[in-house]
């Protein structure tokens, strides 16, 4: 976990590119649960 710390001090373009990577991830991260909250209440909700 060391490498990429260091990468991120060395050079501000990655720096940019890994936070933009990171606001991806999550804003995915939070689509895939949403869509999961909607199959979980679908497969509650009797026939």
């Amino acid at each position: 976990m060391n490498t990429a710390s260091t990468v991120v001090r060395s050079t501000p373009a990655a720096t940019t590119f890994l936070g933009k990577l990171r606001a991806l991830a999550l804003h995915a991260l939070n689509l895939h649960l949403q869509n999961c909250a909607v199959i979980a209440e679908a497969y509650r909700r009797p026939q």
